[in-house]
Parts: C-alpha cells; structure tokens; sequence
C-alpha cells in the first residue's frame, strides 16, 4: 500500500512539474517573440494615469479612469495575424481612487474634458415642448429636471422627451424635495423613460437634499453656471470645460436658447448630457 501511494506522489510531482515546465518554457517563447516585444517597447506610450476628483468641503469635481494596455490580450491578438498592429492593441481602464461621491456636491464636470450639459429645470409645461424642438434641431442632447407634478400631468410628453435621447431627472414635487413624495417620482420618471434616476438638482447648499440624494444612491448637482437671466451673456461670460449650465424653461430661455448653442458650439465644445458629463469616463475619450 505504501509503495502504491508513493508511486501516486511520484506521477503527481512529475506532472506538477512537467505542467510548470511547460510553462516557464511557454513564457519564455512569448517574452522573446518579437510582436511581445514590440508591445512591451511601445505600451508606455498609450498608456495614461487616471485623474483624482477634486474635492473641497462638500463639492466634488469628478475624475477620470486612465487606461493601461493589456499585454496577454493584445499579444493574442496580433498572433492572429503574426505581426504587431497598432489597431489590435487592448486597453484596461485605469480607474481613481477617488471619482465620484455621493455626500458632495457635484459642481461640474472634469476639466479635461472639452465638454458641457444643458440641464433644464422644468416646474411647468410651458415652453418645454418648443426648448425640446430647439434642441432636435440643433441636434443636441440636454437633461431635464422635471417636477412630479409635471411629470403626472404630461405623461405623454416625458416619454417623446425621453425618446428623443433626453434624460430626465427629479426635480422633486411641488418645488421641494420631500421624503414622502421623492420615490413616487422616482418611479414615475422611471417607469416612463425605462431608465434610471441617477441625479437630484439644487441651486443652493441643502444638507436635507444632499442627505436624501445620497441616501437613495443619487448624485446632486448643484451647476457651475445659472444662465435664467440673460441667458447668452451669462454663458460668454462663465463658460468652460465641463460646465453645466442651468436653464429654466421661460420665453427668455427660449428666445436666446439657439444663440447660445452655436456660441457653445462655436467655441469647440461637446454638448452632452449630465450623466455623460460626469460620470466615469477615460481620459483617453478627450
């Protein structure tokens, strides 16, 4: 018996070692292939550090993932055609320490980024299908922070809204954001957009609105510009990468709304909405 279990050990120590055998020698034949060793040259080149929020008391600006190049994967991929090209290289992304936080205010997005977000408070109907033709025919994309009541009086006209690419946030009931009220909207918006609220809107420091926002796993933002009152004069003065600029929905906005697209646009920038302003993005999207 005892000869049996030591012949066993024997094959398992053979195998163990003929398998890390295999290996090594694999590895070695890899790191000395010449398309491995072109990755290896050129990788740092591509390769880009994330970027920390900026964070001071309780407002935040977010952060950016880098990226790194993912060696094995790329290696595979140009073995495919035994030859390195650029276009097969395979990138990881690189994520901060720190991007986002709930229990800040979100001001703007990062200023690496040449990108900026309409953001639209609505706590009426009035205008808001005339500012939603404006933007389709300048073919931008906005957010809309819309009140509950507005939301259950023009069912109709979230969903086209939503469907035309907007996005649509809570704007609390009633002109407050209650406890009581701020899932029922939750929800409403949701189940009429098939997409999640991530964000609540405040022009002011409001601990109660940071608390519950935060306690629903919501992002506040409190925006970088408030252009309500002369509209195109307030964005030549403030704009800037990642601003987010705040509309109501009013016959001024209306009137100076095409004019301040094309400054924006004229002036380079991305226009985008808030999630894609200030969510995770790699550095290397610029």
């Amino acid at each position: 018996m005892l000869k049996k279990y030591v012949s066993y050990l024997g094959v398992f120590v053979l195998v163990c070692f003929s398998f890390f055998y295999t290996e090594k020698a694999a590895d070695i034949v890899r790191r000395n292939d010449p398309i491995m060793q072109m990755i290896e040259e050129v990788k740092s080149e591509y390769e880009v550090d994330p970027i920390e929020a900026i964070v001071v008391g309780d407002e935040i600006i977010p952060g950016l993932n880098g990226r790194q190049v993912n060696v094995n994967k790329s290696f595979s991929n140009m073995k495919k055609i035994n030859r390195y090209q650029e276009s097969l290289l395979v990138f990881d992304e690189v994520m901060p320490d720190l991007s986002l936080a709930y229990d800040k205010y979100v001001i703007k997005g990062n200023e690496q980024l040449n990108q900026v977000a309409l953001m639209f408070t609505v706590d009426d109907s009035n205008n808001l299908e005339a500012i939603s033709q404006v933007l389709l025919e300048k073919n931008v994309v906005a957010t809309f922070f819309i009140d509950g009541d507005v939301v259950q009086e023009n069912m109709d006209m979230v969903e086209s809204l939503a469907g035309d690419g907007y996005e649509i946030e809570n704007l609390g009931y009633q002109g407050s954001y209650t406890t009581d009220r701020f899932e029922w909207t939750n929800n409403m918006i949701e189940s009429l957009t098939n997409a999640k609220t991530n964000y609540c809107y405040t022009e002011y420091k409001d601990s109660n609105i940071l608390d519950l926002c935060s306690h629903h796993k919501m992002y506040t933002i409190k925006p970088s510009i408030y252009a309500s009152n002369y509209p195109l004069l307030t964005v030549k003065k403030n704009l800037s990468n990642g601003s987010m600029i705040s509309f109501d929905t009013s016959d001024t906005t209306l009137k100076e709304l095409p004019s301040v697209i094309s400054y924006i646009q004229q002036k380079g920038y991305d226009l985008v909405t808030v999630q894609q302003l200030i969510e995770q993005q790699s550095i290397s999207e610029k």
